[in-house]
């Protein structure tokens, strides 16, 4: 096992628990504004107004930046223990059996990073 490898899946964890953390921040970001919004229903407000007033629209796109964050860092640490793995001489469905995914799709991830 190399330390650049051990090094690589070092950094994909640590950007995984940040992107983790940021997601949970905009869940609850998201969450309170939902109570905003089902308040203002119950107030019989027209779908508009309530939602310019909730900063629904901002919210969504910080969202949907998180979540892109969060899908992209789980990537990255799946490729940097799938290497790691292969590199200590595991084998792929071994790997992606531990990891939570299917043997096809390890190979996939595999061949579309260079």
């Amino acid at each position: 096992m190399t330390r650049g490898r051990k090094q690589e899946v070092l950094a994909a964890v640590a950007a995984y628990q940040r992107a983790t953390r940021h997601l949970r921040e905009h869940l609850q970001d998201v969450d309170a504004g939902l109570d905003t919004v089902t308040a203002l229903i119950k107030q019989d407000e027209f779908v508009t107004s309530l939602l310019e007033g909730t900063g629904a629209a901002t919210r969504r796109r910080e969202f949907a930046e998180a979540m892109r964050r969060f899908d992209e860092s789980r990537r990255r640490l799946r490729v940097a223990l799938l290497r790691l793995g292969i590199e200590h001489g595991e084998g792929v469905a071994e790997i992606a059996g531990a990891i939570g995914i299917s043997r096809q799709l390890a190979y996939r991830i595999l061949a579309e990073e260079p």
